[in-house]
């Protein structure tokens, strides 16, 4: 049978083995000679000597200033047998060594002892723990939800969650407003569907089947939500997918931005593009007529007439090309295609590269690099009889975009070009919006390197 000093012993050795795993330091309090014991870890925390003895005014003045009513309200509570308070309580120290500020995390425990009809306080004993390390990771977290909170009130925006299984959706006040809904309404997810824009429910399940076949779990879709009042608004929906281990979607959590200002002013700058190309487009129709009115009372060389309406025909086609992209960069593909359309019969035409988005303002030099190409071609070259062939090429080297037009299979190609306007405007004109043209008068056709050393 173990004696009781054995167990005495056993339990002082595990509460000391306690007090070394955790960063505690011990304090004791004699109320009745109020002498004060610190041990080498309570001491530490406090910035006291190993040697020194502690007073209970020493103990005041390491506590912060704005703290001290706290703590010395603590301890009236705790000394008060009618009261007996032991709530831990946290406040700050300021080092008797340093004078660094801490943070300490105290609990207190009082002996009361009675003599007769009366109960005091003899002794005071508790534990101290810096804390600060927990307490600058608080605060960093709540300056953190603070600039969240900020970023996503500046922006406008609405925090979402949506329980897939259950098909719930979390509603906040910024969402609700989002919808045009009272801050307080509680619409189920199958009401908040049915305020969609025509079409736009199943096109954003669709942008989210395509990224859950992609493994992405992100997603944004642009759709249109019905007020009160029966106007849509434009809203942005940006979202992630957190699925179980089974891979099903578990929840969605995103948010939801007005973007209705941005969308109307983009579709106002669209009618405004539209109503500037069908003012060009007469404008440039007025221009043929003119002219072939003109050419056609003179002697001058058909061939003139026909060279200058190639090129109104190619303004056109990049003027149609810049309103289908409203002002964005433009694909090469695309405005290569285009002009040499008129020119185009089976076999004629090879063209080899990926395709190339380039600014609108090369739009138009470019349309009418290819125009006066085509037209030399079909004229005198390749395209001037059955058999030639004209092989387009381009790629991204170090230097820029580099194109490469060679004609084959056409008439022979005189050893010196005649410097008529096409080829002045492609070699002298054209080069300030690209970097060089170069012509050569190869003997199996013309073959032309265009290089855009800033295509940026």
């Amino acid at each position: 049978m173990r004696r009781p000093l054995d167990k005495f012993r056993d339990d002082n050795l595990k509460l000391r083995l306690a007090l070394r795993a955790a960063p505690l330091g011990i304090w004791d309090w004699n109320l009745e000679t109020n002498e004060m014991s610190y041990s080498p870890r309570a001491r530490a925390i406090c910035g006291f000597s190993p040697d020194e003895s502690i007073t209970i005014e020493k103990v005041r003045a390491v506590t912060y200033p704005a703290d001290l009513p706290v703590t010395s309200e603590q301890a009236r509570m705790a000394l008060d047998p009618e009261i007996r308070n032991n709530e831990p309580y946290e406040y700050r120290l300021v080092r008797a060594d340093t004078g660094e500020i801490r943070w300490a995390l105290a609990y207190g425990e009082v002996v009361f002892q009675r003599s007769g009809d009366t109960v005091k306080a003899v002794r005071f004993l508790g534990t101290i723990e810096d804390i600060t390390a927990r307490k600058q990771a608080e605060n960093a977290l709540r300056e953190a939800e603070l600039r969240q909170r900020l970023a996503i009130d500046a922006a406008r925006m609405a925090v979402w969650e949506l329980d897939v299984p259950a098909d719930r959706l979390m509603v906040t006040p910024e969402l609700n407003r989002m919808f045009g809904l009272a801050e307080d309404s509680c619409p189920t997810v199958g009401e908040l569907r049915t305020l969609l824009g025509p079409g736009d429910l199943e096109r954003i399940t669709e942008i989210r089947s395509r990224a859950a076949d992609l493994a992405d779990p992100y997603f944004e879709a642009e759709f249109r939500c019905r007020f009160p009042d029966g106007s849509l608004r434009w809203r942005l929906l940006r979202a992630e997918v957190q699925n179980f281990p089974s891979g099903e979607p578990k929840r969605i959590i995103g948010v939801l931005m007005d973007i209705d200002e941005r969308k109307r002013g983009d579709e106002q700058k669209h009618l405004l593009l539209r109503e500037v190309h069908h003012r060009v487009k007469n404008s440039l129709s007025v221009i043929q007529a003119l002219a072939t009115q003109s050419f056609g009372r003179s002697a001058a060389n058909p061939a003139a007439l026909n060279g200058f309406l190639g090129r109104l025909a190619a303004l056109a086609k990049a003027t149609d090309l810049a309103v289908a992209q409203q002002g964005q960069p433009f694909s090469l593909t695309d405005l290569i295609v285009g002009v040499a359309r008129p020119f185009l019969s089976p076999n004629r035409f090879e063209l080899h590269g990926k395709d190339i988005k380039l600014p609108a303002r090369m739009n138009v030099p470019l349309a009418l690099v290819f125009n006066e190409l085509c037209t030399n071609a079909a004229k005198f070259g390749a395209l001037s009889n059955a058999e030639g062939t004209v092989s387009i090429e381009w790629e991204t080297t170090a230097r820029g975009i580099e194109l490469h037009w060679r004609e084959s299979g056409g008439p022979p190609v005189p050893t010196k070009l005649d410097q008529g306007f096409g080829l002045r405007l492609i070699l002298d004109v054209l080069p300030v919006e690209f970097g060089s043209a170069q012509i050569d008068p190869l003997p199996s056709g013309i073959s032309c390197h265009i290089l855009i050393a800033n295509p940026g």
